[in-house]
């Protein structure tokens, strides 16, 4: 019973703050999430990089960017 209900408190709440994040943001808001998407994704990439790097692999192809 008390798991069911925080997963309901949960879930209102993220729903909450997802509704008042497309209210706040409008037509912008999946340009923000692209963006935060990409930077995200960015950041993963040089970190495996820089792990493999760590481990002693090498890396394959010709690097042109970053």
């Amino acid at each position: 019973m008390k798991d069911g209900l925080l997963l309901l408190l949960t879930g209102l709440a993220c729903s909450v703050l997802a509704w008042l994040f497309f209210r706040y943001f409008g037509n912008e808001a999946f340009s923000i999430i692209m963006l935060v998407t990409l930077v995200s994704l960015l950041v993963d990439n040089a970190r495996l990089r820089r792990r493999l790097r760590e481990m002693g692999a090498k890396p394959e192809g010709k690097r042109t960017w970053l």
